[in-house]
């Protein structure tokens, strides 16, 4: 699986960059055009959840991961994101909420999300109001 993703993430990244480098891209907006997609891919997965139907909706499935993707590397061309950066805080934040739930350490999820927001606003706050 992972090699799959490694593939679909250079995939994508080559699609990125040949939609930055064309000409007459009256359709494309950078990363506004995925988050548009990726609503529109939204409602057709909610259409294709019934019985007896998995192709259509992992075919579905496959197209919310394909836009999300991609939206990360127009962010990242964008110089808005780091991509490793958006994994890195996913694993870190679901680690420990999810870490503290699992082992009955009795740390509530809302204390964690808190704990982790209050770390989000000085970590943004020492990047951002320092300059």
């Amino acid at each position: 699986m992972l090699d799959t993703i490694k593939k679909i993430f250079e995939l994508s990244k080559k699609r990125i960059n040949f939609l930055h480098n064309v000409d007459n891209k009256w359709w494309y907006f950078w990363h506004k055009t995925y988050i548009e997609w990726l609503k529109e891919e939204l409602e057709e997965v909610k259409q294709e959840i019934k019985e007896s139907n998995s192709v259509y909706l992992e075919d579905e499935l496959w197209d919310i991961f394909w836009d999300y993707i991609c939206l990360l590397h127009s962010l990242e061309e964008e110089k808005m994101i780091n991509r490793d950066k958006v994994f890195e805080r996913c694993y870190k934040k679901y680690i420990e909420r999810l870490w503290t739930s699992a082992e009955f350490k009795q740390v509530n999820w809302q204390e964690t999300k808190k704990k982790q927001k209050e770390e989000l606003k000085k970590e943004h706050d020492l990047m951002y109001n320092n300059k």
